[in-house]
């Protein structure tokens, strides 16, 4: 008996062991489970025509915490570099175009902060802001003046602001700029949020103005939104592919990422190896 007892007692811990034994139900119920990851949708391409104008554009999902959006930049400010360097480094889910640059001086115009880092002044424009919860801003760059952006994870300053509280909001010349390219017809390429926290990155190859950008910001959804570099700069790139071609090396691009672990993983390679912060 003795024996027996012995051995069903080596038996159930042999089982044990193996990982055959099972925790009662009643005790699993109350075990809290992993957090469920969001599905690979909250990143899409979308294609349509707006009023006859053939539109692309990404749309991320900033209400899942694992989108991330970032800044790439050359490996040095005052740098260009072919786009294929800059997706090699970033690796993003989709990526287009980011702020304009002196094509002389390679140097942005914009203001850009990389994880809560400001690794270039610029100085013009309204700046795309989106905070450490994924909560998005757009904001008029006082011209010239050093701003506080601690409280964001990403800015890129850019412009000039297209639409304001769903209402086209259009004044470049009060924002800094005085090229006149920014005003005539080209290739496009925007950014703007929805009311439902819906970021869009849109590229528009068809030469349009920036009031027909507006137009067809609003209509895609977007309440408001600001242009970005465009022109012979004009890229769109989705899950491996260039969808649009530059015609240019760029200095910046404006990344996605679906995974913020991969974005965990690059952050340190967006940033440029000088930091240009203050004038």
């Amino acid at each position: 008996m003795v024996r027996l007892t012995l051995l069903l007692i080596g038996l159930l811990g042999s089982l044990v062991y193996q990982g055959y034994w099972r925790e009662p139900t009643l005790l699993l119920a109350h075990a809290s489970a992993p957090p469920k990851r969001v599905s690979g949708d909250s990143v899409q391409l979308l294609y349509r025509k707006v009023n006859g104008i053939p539109v692309r554009y990404v749309v991320a999902d900033l209400n899942n915490p694992y989108v991330r959006v970032g800044v790439v930049t050359a490996r040095r400010l005052g740098r260009d570099e072919s786009i294929w360097d800059l997706l090699a480094r970033s690796q993003p889910t989709a990526a287009v175009t980011g702020t304009y640059f002196s094509t002389t001086s390679k140097l942005p115009v914009g203001d850009i902060v990389i994880e809560g880092e400001r690794v270039h002044f610029g100085g013009v424009g309204t700046a795309l802001c989106i905070t450490h919860d994924n909560q998005v801003r757009f904001i008029r760059q006082k011209l010239h003046r050093q701003r506080d952006w601690s409280n964001y994870r990403l800015v890129l300053g850019a412009g000039p602001r297209l639409l304001q509280g769903g209402k086209v909001a259009l004044y470049p010349p009060g924002e800094g700029f005085r090229d006149k390219r920014v005003y005539a017809r080209g290739k496009r390429v925007a950014v703007g949020v929805t009311k439902h926290n819906k970021l869009l990155l849109v590229v528009v190859e068809q030469p349009i103005t920036l009031r027909q950008l507006a137009w067809v910001l609003r209509a895609l959804g977007a309440t408001d939104a600001i242009a970005l570099d465009g022109g012979g700069s004009s890229f769109l790139y989705y899950r491996r592919e260039v969808k649009v071609l530059p015609k240019r090396k760029l200095t910046n691009l404006l990344v996605v990422y679906e995974d913020h672990t991969v974005y965990d993983h690059r952050v340190a390679r967006l940033k440029p190896q000088n930091r240009l912060a203050q004038r």
